[in-house]
């Protein structure tokens, strides 16, 4: 009875460490680089926050983000690794005030310069997503639009 219950576990564990492994080799990556073109410098202090949503529909009531991350120089690039969602939208808001917190807040800072990827402005553009590949994308705004 006990090396049956040594057997289960370790062919439990095998069965989960497979489906890490698995997961990690068919994951979807997206990869923004972002450039902020607008006044004021990118730093530790003035980030750039990149999310990436499910939905096009961006800034609704409800509509949050799969992920956020945030740049401290102008023109890196933000790697967001197994996104189990396609196609996915990218949105980007300027920190000009400096001091943002998403954990503190749900929303970009009223007055952000803020900017989607897309061809026309204010209308997100899907991008593809596919497992086990790595999707890149570039993103330029400045301070045309801004938020709320």
């Amino acid at each position: 009875m006990r090396r049956s219950a040594w057997l289960l576990a370790v062919v439990v564990f095998l069965a989960v460490v497979s489906a890490n492994m698995a997961s990690d080799e068919n994951g979807q990556t997206l990869r923004v680089q972002v450039t902020y073109t607008g006044p004021g410098a990118v730093d530790e202090g003035h980030r750039i926050f990149i999310s990436v949503f499910d939905t096009s529909y961006i800034g609704h009531q409800g509509v949050v983000p799969l992920a956020t991350l945030s740049l401290t120089g102008n023109g890196q690039t933000a790697s967001f690794k197994d996104l189990q969602k396609s196609p996915v939208y990218a949105a980007a808001f300027y920190d000009k005030a400096g001091g943002y917190d998403p954990a503190a807040s749900d929303s970009p800072p009223s007055g952000a310069p803020a900017g989607l990827y897309g061809k026309q402005p204010g209308i997100a553009d899907p991008v593809a997503l596919e497992a086990g590949k790595t999707a890149e994308i570039e993103m330029t705004f400045d301070d045309t639009i801004k938020m709320p």
